[in-house]
């Protein structure tokens, strides 16, 4: 079960008694919550002393009559049970479009603690006039519910209601708004990119009532409670009269509506609200349609015309375009050949410089050729006369080898004929 924590109200309310940026809070002065549940703060919040504790249990709003009692808890019911026939203070289907100028964004934004572990849901509903501008047709009020889960990157104080939001705790009764107020759709998408930032958020968005009252049913917190609230306080009554029957049949009526699903009725309310505003605006169509119907021949002669001249214009855009192309293609293709004659010129001297340093080369490179050739001869002679002392040398020794081969035969001789001398003189002695 969820207690009523805090509520904020931002850019609505009527136009003498208007909500800027308002919140009332009722933390922290009941019971202890028994079984707290863990929770991370945000980085710039203050770490929390002592064990959470429930919202007031009960509270007095002294106002006097016509302060604004009644547009609270009608923007409160606006929250928590959708639709023009769920009106607090009778049937009025257009009391909360009174609610919202031309160029508002509003916002009504509920927290509440769960009464066991002490975990918050903020509720919300955002709306606006479609074009910025106040009219009588009901489809022109945009209205929608989401619903997150407070935490690290998003709480009831940094809701993206302005292009910017004060991320230090503000001082107490001062809006953390800065900047313009965001469209419903800017609120939307930073909503929803949020939520995909944060996971732990759950960030829910609804724009159909249906849907809306299904999840705050999963959510836990039941419409049907908050219609009993409704039909309480529909004319400032007590409780007791919601109860009071008269005879059966009021009780049996009474019974029916608690146990049986309205959405088929109430979209059938809607649908013949819807159907009573276009008849009573039957005089005022019927005149915008004889208009329409006399403007409307004149209409297609303009519009004859205007697809005529268009035409005529984009077959005389077509012949521009193709002649400014032809230009700037022939444009284009005299600055290219320029500049190749340019290139083909450059590469002309280019060669002829070429050429010339070739042919000085190819005289140097000769006249080296002829001195290598003349030095190679040179070399070749000396070579060869060298070559040739080396043979004479070789000759005149091999002369002198020949000779002495030719004169040793004699000399053996010489040699044993001087030994047998010997021997005969030795034998001549001895005899």
């Amino acid at each position: 079960m969820y207690e009523l924590s805090r509520i904020r109200l931002y850019s609505i309310g009527p136009a003498g008694a208007r909500y800027a940026d308002t919140v009332l809070d009722l933390r922290g002065v009941g019971e202890p919550v028994p079984s707290p549940a863990p929770a991370q703060a945000d980085f710039f919040e203050d770490e929390p002393i002592g064990p959470p504790r429930r919202p007031a249990p009960a509270g007095v709003l002294f106002l006097e009559n016509g302060g604004g009692k009644s547009v609270l808890l009608k923007l409160i019911f606006s929250v928590m049970l959708p639709g023009h026939r769920n009106t607090l203070g009778g049937a009025s289907s257009g009391v909360l479009r009174k609610f919202l100028l031309a160029d508002d964004c509003g916002h009504v934004a509920l927290e509440w603690q769960h009464t066991l572990t002490g975990e918050t849901v903020v509720v919300g509903k955002v709306s606006e006039w479609r074009g910025r501008q106040v009219s009588s047709d009901p489809r022109k009020f945009a209205e929608a519910w989401y619903s997150f889960r407070p935490g690290p990157g998003m709480n009831l104080d940094s809701l993206p209601v302005a292009e910017s939001t004060a991320l230090r705790p503000v001082a107490e009764g001062a809006s953390a708004a800065r900047g313009r107020r965001r469209t419903m759709k800017g609120f939307r998408d930073v909503l929803v990119e949020t939520g995909r930032t944060y996971p732990n958020l759950d960030v829910v968005w609804e724009e159909v009532h249906e849907r809306w009252n299904e999840h705050l049913g999963h959510l836990g917190l039941d419409p049907e409670l908050f219609r009993y609230q409704r039909e309480m306080n529909a004319d400032e009554g007590e409780a007791a009269g919601l109860f009071a029957v008269k005879d059966d049949s009021d009780f049996t009526d009474l019974l029916l509506r608690a146990v049986t699903d309205t959405r088929d009725t109430d979209g059938l309310a809607d649908l013949v609200h819807g159907f009573a505003h276009k008849l009573g605006r039957r005089a005022e169509l019927t005149a915008e349609k004889d208009f329409t119907a006399g403007s409307l021949d004149l209409l297609r002669r303009i519009d004859e015309a205007a697809r005529h001249r268009e035409q005529a214009r984009a077959v005389h855009a077509g012949a521009e375009q193709r002649t400014r192309t032809l230009a700037r293609r022939l444009s284009a293709r005299g600055t290219e050949e320029r500049g190749r004659a340019a290139e083909l010129a450059e590469r002309a001297d280019h060669a002829a410089g070429s050429a010339a340093e070739a042919e000085r080369e190819r005289g140097r490179a000769a006249l080296i050729a002829a001195e290598l050739a003349y030095r190679h001869a040179c070399l070749a002679l000396a070579a060869g006369e060298r070559s040739a002392a080396s043979q004479r040398r070789e000759l005149s020794e091999a002369r002198t080898l020949h000779a002495a081969w030719q004169a040793a035969e004699t000399v053996l001789a010489h040699r044993a004929a001087a030994d047998r001398a010997a021997r005969v003189a030795a034998a001549i002695r001895e005899a």
